[in-house]
């Protein structure tokens, strides 16, 4: 049985059906879930085989059934991840969530399967559907409704060396090389793997590759050595009569018992300071205060900084009885003066469910301080989610980056790391229910801690007082707007030849 056939041309079923199952059974594997093992290279192989079904079928059976593959590959694998509290609210979360994001993964092979048919044969066509993906998550990062890059780090499953892409392309570089690749290979299979079309684009793939892997190797073996400074990661547990999770914040408006809470960050930052750390940064809502209590909390940070000799990295929240609040992170010198005071941008949530019921939006600006130990900018959380919005450290030359985070659902993976690479700063990320970590500008982690709800911990760890400059800190999102670029003009292309090809 042979399935190397041309676009269009009709599979039998029991080749449809492999494929279908293959491709998207393979596809769960690639995202986290509460039931299916995450196995990163599926974003590489997954795509392959979803390409071929969606080819091989006539247009709009091609639409239909690879919609329905990626509908039923979200909400299978990501079923039940978000606990909203109340049962029938999580499940339509859940549910709205998944399938959203499915649509967003599924439009390129739309995309791919109208246009690339109507451009001939030659290698140019393979790079409709990695344009089309990259265009499609770039665009998801900066616009509503998902308000978050959904192709996250999954795409960038490769060895250091190629991870210094992120220096050029940021994560779109991987977007589109990993969609490249797909497209590339379904080229020599729509041409049953004949011997000239398997030749040009294998030299064409190793071609790419190793020159990017060449020079990702040049650059860590390049990478000069900078004096450090010791970094306390703290993770703050959780306080009796407190709320453990931040759903008990959103639904409950639940806060933190004052005196043990602030008592127990006194300490912690203390014993910081008595391992030799000259920065200590907290986990996001490492207290959470009612609104009587701001100013008074405020103060209080401010005199641990000074008594403790330390640059002191506090994200805390405060939430009145009714109407909305604000999730902060403050930076205070080691005399206590206040050098950062930021309001997280990205909230999760949607209309009053979420962080979005209980607080105000901050404004679209990271802030910086300069210190003895390099620029020092702070963010939270999810705000890291947007490649855009953390382009802004990059573009005023942060070395370090503090991103305070609690995460929801628990994190299994390393959330939003290279950030670092792309920007050229240290990312260090204090995380309640996650993995703790600092990545340095050049993918290499240097320290990591996996703490669960309500577990404490302090990671010690020295990084670079000096970031880098990349292309990507300079230039921005360049493949990103260069993708959609390719996608209009492909598709102003498909117009003319298939107009032409009516004709004659």
């Amino acid at each position: 049985m042979s399935i190397a056939r041309g676009i269009g041309q009709k599979p039998s079923a029991v080749t449809a059906s492999l494929l279908f199952v293959a491709g998207f059974g393979l596809f769960m594997f690639c995202r986290r879930s509460d039931f299916l093992p995450m196995i990163p290279a599926m974003i590489v192989v997954a795509p392959i085989l979803i390409l071929r079904f969606s080819r091989t079928l006539p247009f709009w059976r091609s639409v239909l059934l690879t919609t329905l593959g990626f509908v039923l590959a979200f909400n299978i694998s990501l079923w039940g991840i978000f606990d909203m509290g109340d049962p029938k609210i999580s499940l339509i979360f859940n549910i709205v969530r998944s399938t959203m994001i499915a649509l967003l993964y599924v439009i390129p092979y739309w995309i791919d399967r109208a246009i690339t048919p109507r451009l001939g044969n030659g290698l140019h066509t393979t790079l409709v559907f990695p344009a089309a993906v990259t265009a499609l998550m770039f665009l998801s990062s900066i616009v509503p409704p998902l308000n978050g890059t959904q192709a996250k780090n999954v795409f960038a499953t490769a060895p250091l060396p190629l991870l210094q892409i992120y220096a050029l392309a940021g994560l779109w570089g991987f977007v589109f090389l990993w969609s490249w690749l797909a497209a590339m290979v379904n080229y020599a299979w729509e041409r049953s793997f004949a011997r000239r079309p398997t030749l040009v684009a294998g030299v064409a793939l190793i071609a790419v590759f190793g020159a990017l892997f060449a020079w990702g190797g040049v650059r860590l073996m390049t990478a000069p050595e900078t004096p450090t400074v010791r970094v306390a990661a703290v993770v703050m547990p959780a306080e009796e009569g407190g709320p453990e999770s931040m759903v008990q914040v959103f639904d409950d408006r639940m806060t933190s018992p004052y005196a043990p809470t602030m008592a127990r960050i006194r300490a912690m930052t203390a014993e910081a300071a008595q391992d030799g750390a000259q920065i200590v940064a907290f986990n996001e809502f490492a207290i959470v205060v009612s609104a009587d209590d701001n100013e008074r909390a405020r103060a209080e940070f401010a005199r641990i900084a000074a008594d403790n000799h330390v640059w002191l990295a506090i994200p805390y929240a405060w939430v009145p009885k009714t109407g909305k609040g604000e999730n902060r992170q403050m930076l205070f010198d080691d005399t206590g003066n206040i050098r950062v005071d930021y309001q997280k941008r990205f909230l999760l949530g949607l209309g009053d469910m979420g962080e979005t019921g209980v607080f105000v939006k901050g404004p679209e600006v990271i802030q910086t301080a300069d210190s003895p130990f390099g620029r020092i900018a702070v963010a939270i959380c999810r705000d890291m989610s947007f490649p855009r919005f953390a382009l802004q450290a990059g573009r005023v030359g942060a070395d370090i980056m503090l991103t305070g985070s609690h995460e929801f659902p628990k994190g299994i993976t390393l959330n939003d790391p290279y950030r670092a690479v792309e920007n050229g700063f240290t990312h260090i990320r204090p995380t309640y229910d996650g993995i703790t970590y600092a990545m340095d500008p050049y993918g290499r982690i240097l320290g990591q801690m996996d703490r669960g709800i309500g577990q404490a911990g302090i990671m010690m760890v020295d990084v670079p007082m000096e970031g880098v400059r990349t292309l990507y800190g300079r230039f921005g999102d360049w493949l990103g707007w260069l993708s959609v670029g390719l996608v209009g003009l492909f598709g102003m292309g498909a117009v003319i030849f298939g107009r032409r090809a009516r004709t004659d």
